[in-house]
């Protein structure tokens, strides 16, 4: 029996699958401008999606699919799932383009042009991090050496503004491990049923000010036990600790990567600890708009262009009251 999600409708072919039940719903990425957040809303899937499901079995024989919705419903579905330029944020495609020099991207022959909504919005996120200048002219030309430099840098727009701003301010060395982080999945773990034990583990890289200055603190811990243990000890002890040993080696594998860019940019690794105010101005730098003002009237923080927000209860600073958050994303 394979348990798989929307992922495997055209990667997942085993010879063996003999009947599909397909649930009829797909989580489908979504950038909502308004807010400024990527999305995975549960959503009906397109007659495309539900028919490569059903093409998951039957590869060698005859196979059966159950669909867990009516006939008339597939039947009014949109024929094909929409492309994912006309759904996602532009900001790193239009980065990319102008570096390229390959015009404009409303001129831009696309087989499925986007939104001129989100061209605009995109274009809109490229000037608060500082990546183009404001103005009429084209594109290329906006392009700041800021910009120049941002495109070269593997990571989203934001992620990538931190690290530029971390070499003024001398917390390269802290940043690059922090935006690493922040491209990938949580490592840390917590089954439902080990709750209180993951949250034992993981209690000891808090930090009582911020969730960025946590990462720090397990990222020596990491560092330094890979280099006491055995590669076998050390995925003992990541099991043991709950953390997902291969997120781990992803977060290394970014950061080794990060530090190569960042050489390859003229980039300057800081030798002593950094202040932790000047990571937060770095970090500050790609979050502008993740900014929230504590509501006097109640729990909410209000955020840039009307948006309201609570902080995450996993976060450390969730029972604390303070006036001001900078937050690393909203969901």
């Amino acid at each position: 029996i394979i348990l798989a999600t929307n992922v495997a409708e055209t990667s997942l072919t085993g010879p063996g699958i003999r009947a599909v039940v397909d649930s009829g719903t797909a989580r489908i990425s979504r950038y909502g401008r308004r807010t400024k957040v990527q999305r995975l809303p549960i959503e009906p899937s397109s007659q495309a999606s539900d028919d490569q499901r059903a093409g998951r079995c039957g590869r060698l024989g005859p196979g059966v699919c159950i669909r867990l919705y009516a006939e008339d419903d597939y039947n009014s579905r949109p024929e094909f799932t929409e492309p994912e330029i006309q759904r996602t944020g532009l900001a790193s495609v239009i980065l990319q383009m102008a570096a390229l020099d390959l015009g404009d991207i409303e001129s831009f022959p696309f087989l499925d042009p986007p939104d001129s909504r989100s061209i605009r919005d995109g274009m809109a996120l490229l000037e608060e991090v500082g990546a183009i200048r404001p103005g009429p002219q084209t594109t290329r030309r906006r392009l700041t050496k800021l910009g120049r430099n941002m495109a070269r840098i593997p990571l989203d727009i934001r992620l990538a503004r931190m690290i530029i701003e971390a070499d003024k301010n001398l917390c390269l060395a802290e940043v690059e491990v922090i935006a690493a982080a922040l491209s990938i999945q949580d490592p840390r773990e917590r089954p439902l049923e080990k709750e209180a034990q993951a949250d034992q583990q993981h209690a000891r890289f808090l930090d009582k000010d911020s969730d960025f200055l946590g990462w720090l603190h397990l990222w020596n811990y990491i560092r330094s036990e890979r280099r006491a243990k055995t590669s076998n000890q050390f995925r003992r002890l990541c099991r043991d600790e709950y953390l997902n040993y291969r997120r781990v080696r992803e977060w290394q594998d970014i950061h080794a990567q990060l530090r190569d860019i960042s050489k390859e940019l003229g980039l300057h690794r800081n030798r002593k600890a950094a202040d932790p105010d000047e990571i937060h101005r770095s970090l500050l730098s790609g979050l502008l708009s993740h900014v929230g003002r504590k509501d006097p009237d109640g729990y909410e923080y209000r955020g840039a262009r009307g948006a309201r927000f609570f902080i995450s209860p996993g976060s450390t600073l969730f029972k604390q009251s303070t006036e001001w958050i900078m937050a690393a994303e909203l969901v």
